[in-house]
C-alpha cells in the first residue's frame, strides 16, 4: 500500500507502478514491435483541426465511477447506458477511466466501450479515449490492443523527455495523444516538445481543488495547440468562463446529472454559453428569496456574511436556500473583513460550493486551502491593478470587478482595459438602466448587482425579473472587441 503521508498523485503512481510491473509480467515483448505499424495522422488530431474550422467545440465526456476527490460518483454506472447517451448527445470522444483503485475503471470497460462504438458507421462513432497514469509503454500496447483512440499522458508525473517518448510511441501505435498540464510550471518544462493537444486540468492533482480560470492563464503561453479545458465545468456557467478552449473535457457532471444526459446535445448545452450570468447579491431575508422567479432565477445567489454589511443574511435564509435543489447549487458565501476562522465556521455549517472573497482582503494561501469555487472580487480604484489580478489569476474561477466601496452604488471610476485577459462579472453601481456597460467588455460575461436589485434598501421582486428579461436578450456574442 502506498504512504498515507504521500499526495494523492503520489499515491496513485507508487500503486500504477505495482499494475505496470504485472502487466509486463504478462505482456509478450514483441507486442509493442508488432502493434507499432501507424502511418497516418493520428484520428484525433484530424477531428480537432476539423472541429475547429467548423467553429465547434470538441466534446470528450467520461465514464468514471469515482474519483480521489469526490469518492463514489456513481458506483452503479452502467456503461452500456452512459456510452450510448454521450453519442446520442453528439459527443466527439468518450474517455474512459481504466484505472482500478483510485477510479473503479478497468481494460474490460474500454473494451466494452470500444465493442459498443464498433457497431456503429466510422463518421458517426466518438474516438475512445483511455484515461489513466501512463508511465511505461506496455500500458500503450494494452490500451491499442483495447480499443483506444487515444490516451492521455501527465506532465506531473513525466519529466520531458519520458512524456516525448511516450508520446512518440503512442503515435507511432497509432494513438493519438491528450498532454495534460495543471500549472505553468508543467506547462513551462514542455513547452519545447512537439505536440499539438495541450489538456489544461483545471483540477490540481496533488490537492484537487479546481480553479476554472487556470485554463485561461496557460492558454495566453501556447496559442498555436489546440487547448482542451479538463474537470470542474459542470454547467453552463462555467463554460462562460473556459469559452476559449478549443474542447471540454467532461466526467463528474455528466454521471451525476441525469438531466444533462436527458437534454437535447451538447452543442445546446454548450451554446447557453451565449447567455450572459446574472448574479443577485445581498439575499438576506426569507421574504426576499420568495420573489425568485423560476423563469428568471440568478446564476449565483450572494449570501453576505461580511461583518461591515448591511445585508448579512440570516438563518433561516441560509436554510431555506439549502433546502431547495434550485437554489442551493447557486449560492454564494460573501466574505469581506471575515477572520479565516469565521469563514470556515460558515463553511463548516452550510454546504456552500462558491465562496466570493476579495483579493485585497484574503491571502492566496488562504485562498488556496478552501475546496470552494472562488469567484474574486477586485477593486478598481484610478487603475486596476493588474499585478493583483495575475498574482491571483489561476487560483480563482472568476474575477468581479467591483469599485471601491463595494455594496454603496457607486459605480467603478477607472476605465477597465479593453485587453483585460480573463472572464469576469461586473459590479459597482450597475442596475436594470445600464446593462448596455456590460457590452463594452469583451471578457465581460454577466453582472453582478446588489443595491441595484433593490428599491428603498429592500430587495425588489420586480427588478430581479425586469433584470432577468434584460439579461436574456443580451448576448455575449455581441460584445464588440475595441
Amino acid at each position: 500500500m502506498p504512504d498515507s503521508s504521500m499526495n494523492i498523485l503520489e499515491q496513485i503512481v507508487e500503486v500504477k507502478k505495482v499494475e505496470i510491473a504485472a502487466l509486463l509480467a504478462a505482456t509478450d515483448a514483441t507486442e509493442g514491435i508488432r502493434a507499432k505499424s501507424a502511418t497516418d495522422t493520428p484520428l484525433f488530431y484530424r477531428r480537432l483541426a476539423r472541429a475547429r474550422a467548423l467553429g465547434r467545440p470538441f466534446f470528450i465526456s467520461e465514464f468514471k465511477r469515482k474519483s480521489p476527490s469526490e469518492g463514489w460518483i456513481n458506483e452503479h454506472a452502467n456503461l452500456t447506458e452512459q456510452v450510448l447517451h454521450y453519442r446520442r448527445m453528439g459527443a466527439s470522444a468518450i474517455s474512459v477511466l481504466t484505472d482500478a483503485t483510485f477510479f473503479g475503471g478497468s481494460y474490460a470497460d474500454l473494451q466494452q466501450a470500444r465493442q459498443l462504438l464498433d457497431t456503429f458507421p466510422v463518421e458517426d462513432r466518438p474516438l475512445l479515449l483511455q484515461k489513466d497514469f501512463i508511465l511505461d509503454p506496455v500500458q500503450l500496447i494494452h490500451a491499442k490492443q483495447a480499443g483506444a483512440d487515444l490516451i492521455l499522458l501527465i506532465a506531473a508525473i513525466l519529466p520531458a523527455n519520458r512524456l516525448d517518448f511516450l508520446r512518440n510511441y503512442a503515435e507511432q501505435l497509432g494513438l493519438g495523444v491528450l498532454v495534460e498540464v495543471h500549472d505553468a510550471t508543467e506547462l513551462t518544462a514542455i513547452q519545447h516538445l512537439d505536440f499539438p493537444v495541450l489538456g489544461v486540468n483545471n483540477r490540481d492533482l496533488k490537492t484537487f481543488r479546481t480553479a476554472l480560470n487556470r485554463v485561461n492563464v496557460l492558454r495566453k503561453m501556447t496559442d498555436e495547440r489546440f487547448i482542451i479545458a479538463e474537470s470542474g465545468v459542470l454547467d453552463e456557467r462555467h463554460f462562460q468562463v473556459v469559452r476559449g478552449a478549443d474542447g471540454f473535457l467532461i466526467g463528474t457532471g455528466l454521471m451525476r446529472s441525469q438531466n444533462l444526459l436527458e437534454s437535447g446535445s451538447f452543442e445546446q448545452y454548450f451554446q447557453a454559453k451565449g447567455r450572459l450570468l446574472f448574479k443577485a447579491c445581498g439575499i438576506r431575508n426569507t421574504g426576499s428569496v420568495q420573489p425568485f422567479s423560476p423563469s428568471y432565477l440568478p446564476d449565483y445567489i450572494g449570501l453576505n456574511f461580511s461583518p461591515r454589511s448591511k445585508r448579512s443574511v440570516d438563518e433561516a435564509t441560509c436554510q431555506a436556500i439549502f433546502e431547495n435543489p434550485e437554489w442551493k447549487h447557486k449560492a454564494v458565501a460573501v466574505f469581506y473583513q471575515n477572520t479565516p476562522e469565521d469563514i470556515r465556521e460558515v463553511l463548516s455549517r452550510y454546504p456552500f460550493l462558491t465562496v466570493q472573497l476579495y483579493a485585497d482582503d484574503v491571502t492566496i494561501e488562504f485562498a488556496r486551502s478552501l475546496r470552494q469555487r472562488i469567484l474574486l472580487a477586485v477593486r478598481v480604484g484610478e487603475h486596476l491593478d493588474m499585478e493583483l489580478v495575475e498574482a491571483w489569476a489561476a487560483e480563482v474561477d472568476c474575477f468581479i470587478l467591483d469599485g471601491t466601496m463595494p455594496g454603496s452604488g457607486q459605480r467603478i471610476n477607472a476605465e477597465i482595459p479593453h485587453d483585460f485577459p480573463y472572464p469576469f462579472l461586473l459590479a459597482g453601481g450597475m442596475n436594470e438602466n445600464n446593462l448596455e456597460l456590460l457590452l463594452r467588455h469583451r471578457q465581460c460575461i454577466g453582472v453582478d448587482m446588489a443595491s441595484g436589485i433593490e428599491t428603498d434598501g429592500m430587495v425588489d421582486a420586480q427588478k430581479i425579473e425586469h433584470i432577468g428579461q434584460q439579461m436574456s436578450t443580451l448576448d455575449v456574442y455581441s460584445i464588440s472587441s475595441t
